[in-house]
């Protein structure tokens, strides 16, 4: 088979690394910035994160979309673990162009050349923005319920309280004091009675109100909350009172207070309100979240990400402790962390081992807080397994591309050695020897001499094939017809006849397609006349609206596509027919030609 080109397989190369690029397109921002931190390549993710157009972008430094959340020293750091070769990873706040923020988990490798030194760093990143925003959430939550619960108990201490007295033996006279009337938006000293008061009681809780008043005459107790309307407002007050009997348990006074608990009733309400956002935020994280008690190192809560992450239930996760879900050669490190008091200050990634034994790579994002009166770290953990597994597998694929692109090197030099070795240097060599020899038989000069520029005129259409086979044809809108025609020529086909049929739009066709077209040709063409022994070759290029069909066929040797299907040549072929969306099939048996 026919050793491929450094161009051809450079082609390939490319596709390959087109497909690894719109993998990380979807999942990763990516830049590569030079030695100085300036930015040479910006992936799409980049440019629609950040909002800056990709010419903005090359040749800026970093510092183009810093937020200025971190100090210098976290950069100085950075550069000092990524310059001396290793990785480095954080979290970084960037600022995009239109203003607004967002944070990206971010690795930095450095990129190795030949010779082993630095020559270019890449960056990937993965948006975190919504993971920090819930953690906030969850702590500004957390810093409402216990603003309220302390506004609940100031309100309790210094709530406005009225008084009222019922004298029976004087009319059932009611007397209320000034704050009473204040409460009920009442003109102080207003003649009132039990069925005034009863009026402004809220329609809704009137029969609540008058039942409890006369069970009240019975039992001699009266605490009830019920709601009542003045002129302004609906509000909520608390009643208590005291009742004196006669001897024949007859009422013959009661005093009692009034107290308004409006604003006590909407911190409750907002304080339920608040609970319930925070269980909805905690349980509809996408990131597994956890509440760990500071002493005993106890899970207290764990939401519903948390409970399909690791697989154990609510119930079997309140009889765990961190150490069950680390893996045993991490416990020591993790005990010294604990009783350190630097555990809540380490987001390293870890190892965590899942209910049924799976490993998982995390990320953990902890913090220290109070929760329900203990001290507690509130624990986010981001699954960082398949992002590690991918990273992994791209640093490989950049090795086995500089691996590729050494290799096709080394064949590309091999092949032309080969060829100016076998062909252009051994007519050389005779037309020397004719040369030679017109010094000791003058009488044959002219033969000699003849015969001596015929063989290097066979030379040179060599070194032009050869140069056919290695530059890419200059195309122009409408001349691949042109260069199919002259490249058919050019090759030595001996009793082989062509039959060439060509309607194409040319003007129609990317340039890009016409020289993969063109390239498909010559590289079947070659693998016939080398190796096929055919006497008759069709070569059919047609348009039809938006396809081209290209089909090549020969009446030779054949061979076992079993045995072959994987040649560079046909490989080529395949690559170069997918790069445009096309479909390649091949038909030949031995002995049978090729299609």
């Amino acid at each position: 088979m026919q050793r491929p080109s450094a161009r051809k397989l450079h082609d390939d190369i490319l596709q390959t690394l087109r497909a690894y690029q719109v993998a990380v397109n979807e999942a990763t921002i990516v830049s590569i910035t030079d030695l100085k931190g300036n930015i040479i390549y910006v992936n799409q993710h980049f440019i629609e994160v950040s909002k800056y157009s990709e010419d903005e972008l090359i040749g800026q430094n970093h510092r183009i979309i810093n937020s200025g959340y971190h100090d210098k020293s976290y950069f100085r750091q950075m550069w000092e673990k990524i310059g001396s070769g290793q990785s480095w990873r954080g979290e970084i706040k960037n600022k995009a162009k239109d203003g607004s923020y967002y944070w990206v988990d971010t690795v930095i490798t450095p990129i190795l050349d030949k010779q082993g030194k630095i020559f270019q760093y890449l960056s990937l990143r993965n948006l975190i923005t919504t993971q920090k925003e819930n953690e906030e959430r969850l702590l500004a939550s957390q810093q409402v319920i216990i603003k309220r619960e302390k506004q609940l108990n100031l309100a309790q201490q210094v709530s406005k309280t009225g008084s009222w007295v019922l004298t029976v033996p004087d009319n059932n006279r009611l007397e209320w004091s000034l704050e009473t009337y204040h409460i009920f938006e009442v003109e102080p000293g207003t003649e009132m009675t039990y069925e005034k008061f009863l009026e402004m009681v809220h329609p809704d809780d009137r029969k609540f109100v008058h039942n409890n008043w006369q069970e009240a005459l019975t039992t001699g107790l009266y605490h009830i909350e019920h709601r009542i309307v003045t002129k302004h407002a609906e509000k909520w007050v608390s009643e208590r009172a005291h009742f004196e009997f006669d001897k024949t348990s007859n009422l013959t006074s009661a005093l009692g207070t009034v107290q308004d608990i409006t604003e006590i009733k909407k911190i409750e309400e907002s304080l339920r309100e608040s609970k319930k956002l925070y269980k909805t935020l905690f349980n509809t994280s996408p990131f597994a979240v956890g509440i760990v008690d500071k002493t005993t190192h106890q899970f207290l809560e764990v939401n519903d990400t948390a409970i399909s992450l690791y697989g154990y239930s609510r119930e079997e996760f309140m009889q765990l402790t961190l150490f069950d879900i680390r893996v045993t050669e991490e416990h020591e490190k993790m005990r010294m962390q604990l009783f350190g008091e630097r555990y809540a200050g380490d987001n390293s990634i870890r190892c965590h081992r899942k209910k049924n034994g799976e490993i998982l790579f995390i990320e953990p994002s902890i913090t220290t807080m109070h929760y329900k009166g203990r001290q507690v770290y509130l624990i986010t953990i981001n699954d960082i397994t398949l992002k590690l597994k991918f990273e992994e597998e791209l640093i490989q694929a950049e090795h086995n591309r500089q691996k590729d692109i050494i290799e096709a090197e080394e064949n590309s030099r091999s092949q032309i050695g080969m060829e100016l070795h076998d062909n252009v240097n051994q007519l050389l060599v005779a037309s020397r020897l004719y040369l030679q020899r017109i010094q000791t038989s003058p009488d044959q000069s002219p033969y000699l001499l003849q015969t001596a520029l015929d063989i290097l005129g066979d030379a040179l259409d060599e070194i032009r094939k050869l140069s056919a086979t290695l530059v890419t044809p200059l195309l122009s809108n409408n001349n691949l017809k042109e260069l199919i025609e002259d490249l058919l020529k050019n090759y030595t086909l001996f009793n082989a006849a062509i039959e060439l049929k060509i309607d194409i739009k040319e003007n129609t066709i990317p340039q890009g397609l016409k020289t993969n077209i063109y390239r498909i040709i010559q590289e079947q063409i070659s693998n016939i006349t080398k190796y096929a022994g055919a006497t008759k070759i069709n070569v059919s290029l047609l348009q039809n609206d938006s396809f081209i069909d290209l089909y090549i066929a020969d009446n030779g040797k054949g061979f076992d596509l079993k045995q072959s299907k994987k040649g560079i040549g046909l490989s080529n072929i395949m690559y170069r027919t997918k790069a445009y969306s096309g479909k390649f099939s091949i038909d030949t048996e031995i002995n049978k030609g090729c299609k």
